[in-house]
């Protein structure tokens, strides 16, 4: 065990596992905050269909993945900006289409065909120095906009209609945070792949939400369970000999399962509503 984690692939693992922790619970607080579940999904959906696309063109496939979900990203926050249901629209859109698309340049991959494939269960041991420069990168913007506009985004996520009201650009942190949620995207399809993407973004900071009371300390809870979840599926995948991206998985959602059964919050709900009925009777 000691011999494997001295290779360099390892370490890279492990940094690009980090660097998806950290951009998780940044992105990942708001988004569960705003209810960006479904929209996450989408994009991520999309940014396969990018990665597909850009195999195919000899360019890298973390720059195809890119620049779709940033495309669709725009498009839904466009849609969301005038009216929620049509934000639905776009996002179940974005699903078929998208879908449709990593379909359409599969089926033109060739030879290409399973380096896109392993944009869907991801490829964290394949992870190269360069693409590790990408991840980044992405998430030293991603993270460094959410700092920078933190008291704008707690603003809008708590208040929208004050917000609205005392000349805050509403639409345009609207669309930063889409823009954050797609460039998540790019780090969590390296990672874990497509297909688990949304649990790595929603889980963490969704379990978080159960203990935490404020903000700030939400996104430091869902820091320490995206780290340990993600780093605890990690070794236990060298350890077992099984892919990593299943077991990353399967442990943040059992992190998020956890704290559904812990949690002090629906402990105190439950205590409030017999109560009720007790005073009730």
């Amino acid at each position: 065990m000691l011999d494997v984690i001295l290779h360099s692939f390892i370490w890279r693992a492990i940094i690009a596992i980090a660097i998806a922790a950290a951009v998780s619970s940044t992105v990942g607080t708001f988004a569960v905050l705003r209810g960006f579940s479904t929209l996450s999904a989408a994009i991520t959906h999309s940014s396969f269909a990018g990665a597909s696309m850009a195999i195919i063109c000899g360019v890298n496939p973390l720059l195809g993945a890119l620049a779709l979900s940033l495309g669709f990203s725009g498009l839904t926050a466009y849609a969301s900006s005038a009216n929620e249901r049509k934000a639905d629209v776009m996002v179940g859109m974005i699903f078929g289409f998208s879908t449709a698309l990593a379909v359409f340049f599969l089926s033109m991959a060739g030879s290409y065909a399973s380096a896109a494939w392993s944009f869907i269960v991801g490829d964290v041991l394949g992870v190269s120095w360069s693409d590790l420069l990408t991840l980044l990168t992405v998430s030293i913007i991603s993270v460094g906009s959410t700092c920078l506009f933190y008291k704008e985004f707690k603003f809008i996520t708590f208040d929208p209609e004050a917000a609205e009201a005392m000349g805050l650009r509403v639409s345009a942190y609207h669309y930063l945070m889409t823009t954050l949620v797609a460039l998540f995207s790019v780090v969590a399809v390296k990672v874990v792949g497509v297909i688990l993407a949304t649990v790595l973004l929603i889980a963490p900071a969704a379990a978080a939400y159960e203990f935490s009371h404020n903000l700030e300390g939400m996104i430091l809870l869902s820091l320490a369970i995206s780290m340990v979840s993600g780093f605890f599926g990690f070794f236990l995948s060298l350890a077992v000999n099984l892919a990593p991206s299943p077991l990353i998985g399967i442990a943040v959602s059992a992190a998020y399962l956890l704290a559904l059964v812990a949690s002090p919050k629906r402990r105190r709900c439950g205590d409030l509503a017999r109560h009720r009925v007790v005073k009730g009777a």
